[in-house]
């Protein structure tokens, strides 16, 4: 029998039978993701859109389309993230050569913060509630160790206890003298004490104490005194690291220290908060009225986040997630 031409080219839609992806790209994940990442490929074939690389609302839809545990969708982002990477398509790039990112340290500090005063920044840090205080508290020590004092970020990852000296009026870190500020909400050197303080109450006593510190705690103010040593026993010096990985709910890892990708994130949480609490403060002037039809720059910007953007969002939360288990895990084997 003759074969009809053009039947060799048939695509694989034609056949009955379920949808699948070519086999090249189900493997682009690797052997321990190969079931989860088959399965978005497969979602991705059946509803004709892209996989590697894929899109934000291609995210959206699989994620909608095939609710699961949240284990099992911890995985299935660890899955779609690895095979991004492992393409090319996500932004990891050689620490050395043409194709690695600018030094941080060759931008001026301002730049690195978005253009925001690093000490507005501190000032608009939470210093009180739970998780909030616990947060802010760590992110005002973060600004004044990334942005004040400029150090680098490998460097502030590895700070220890034994860098730092109180005296009656100055703080030193890294040998530097920490600047003041007659703001108390502001003052760099205020805010490394603090930090030490809820980390000598979290370290050493624990969260269900650093919860009840940080609940009765008051924010600090203008007409408050200078906080620049700590008479009470301080317990922060026992502790690992100066700057412990802290989930969202307030656990933190007493030996593991934040992550590059968590000093970003946080520094740059803190910059768009630190802007949003100037253009409160500051009159806006007029402008005429939006048409409502169309998106301010804004709401564009919310309704289209780029694919990095996605992928490192779900890659926190398949964190959370996993952190959790591993906590429910340790509380049913009675570790905890």
């Amino acid at each position: 029998m003759t074969p009809t031409p053009g039947a060799a080219a048939r695509p694989v839609a034609d056949h009955a039978g379920p949808v699948t992806a070519p086999a090249p790209l189900r493997d682009a994940a690797g052997a321990g993701y190969r079931r989860e990442w088959a399965l978005f490929c497969d979602y991705a074939t059946a509803t004709g859109q892209p996989a590697l690389p894929t899109t934000v609302a291609t995210l959206a839809g699989f994620f909608t389309a095939l609710p699961a545990r949240p284990a099992t969708q911890a995985r299935r982002v660890r899955a779609i993230a690895t095979a991004h990477r492992r393409a090319g398509h996500l932004l990891n790039r050689p620490p050395r050569g043409p194709a690695a990112p600018p030094d941080p340290r060759s931008r001026p500090r301002a730049a690195r913060a978005g253009g925001v005063d690093p000490v507005e920044m501190i000032a608009t840090c939470p210093t009180r509630g739970w998780p909030d205080g616990l947060h802010g508290r760590r992110d005002a020590f973060l600004i004044v160790t990334a942005l004040v004092l400029d150090l680098p970020q490998a460097r502030v990852r590895g700070l220890a206890p034994a860098e730092i000296t109180l005296a009656t009026d100055d703080v030193l870190l890294c040998n530097q003298a920490v600047p003041a500020h007659a703001d108390p909400r502001r003052c760099p050197a205020c805010a490394v004490v603090r930090w030490l303080e809820t980390l000598g109450v979290l370290d050493g006593l624990g969260r269900g104490s650093a919860r009840m510190h940080l609940t009765a705690a008051h924010a600090p103010t203008t007409v408050d005194p200078h906080h620049h040593d700590l008479q009470e026993p301080q317990r922060w010096r026992t502790a690992a690291t100066l700057l412990p990985a802290i989930d969202r709910h307030g656990w933190h890892d007493d030996y593991r220290p934040v992550t590059a990708r968590t000093i970003r994130t946080r520094l740059a949480l803190a910059a768009t908060r630190a802007a949003q609490h100037s253009e409160h403060d500051t009159p806006a002037p007029h402008t005429p009225t939006p048409d409502a039809t169309t998106p301010t720059p804004a709401a564009a910007n919310r309704q289209a986040p780029s694919l990095e953007d996605a992928l490192t969002l779900l890659d926190g939360i398949a964190d959370d997630a996993d952190a959790l288990n591993n906590r429910i895990i340790a509380l049913l084997e009675g570790d905890l």
